[in-house]
């Protein structure tokens, strides 16, 4: 076995959790590895520290003080959020309001300030300089000769 391998399963073999196979393995490369070895005994070593240890007993009252501590903090925290959680719900409302406002004065003041026979000159333009112009000689009685007649009659009743 390679050292990368040994190293990934040595908890395992110092905790008697592999196959007997594994284990034996184990044990030849670590007779034969110091790098291993070296990383081997420093695990059972930091493990035997780690029992020795006593564990720390909170002090009387510790649990309630800490949960009082957490529920204060949690109140401290939730008015914002109270707060801002309705003016959440009528962001998007009042944006979308805003944006159809601006949009209708902006389209009112673009139309006082630019007469319409120049959009619809600039229109012409437009269309001519990409080559849709050429819809105008179609041939007599087609579909889109009958489909512009009726839109070029609607635009007349219209303007």
């Amino acid at each position: 076995m390679k050292c990368k391998r040994i190293r990934r399963k040595l908890v395992a073999y110092l905790d008697g959790e592999l196959e007997e196979k594994q284990k034996l393995s184990i044990k030849e490369h670590l007779t034969k590895c110091r790098e291993c070895k070296k990383e081997a005994d420093l695990l059972n070593k930091s493990f035997y520290l780690l029992k020795d240890q006593q564990r720390l007993k909170p002090s009387q009252g510790f649990e309630a003080s800490l949960w009082e501590r957490i529920h204060s903090s949690e109140e401290k925290q939730l008015l914002p959020q109270v707060i801002f959680g309705r003016f959440s719900r009528l962001i998007l409302p009042a944006a979308v309001a805003a944006t159809l406002i601006i949009g209708v004065v902006v389209g009112s003041s673009v139309e006082k300030i630019i007469p319409s026979e120049t959009v619809k000159l600039e229109e012409e333009r437009y269309l001519t300089s990409i080559g849709l112009d050429s819809f105008q000689d179609l041939p007599s009685g087609s579909l889109p000769e009958i489909y512009l007649n009726l839109a070029s009659a609607g635009e007349v009743e219209n303007g």
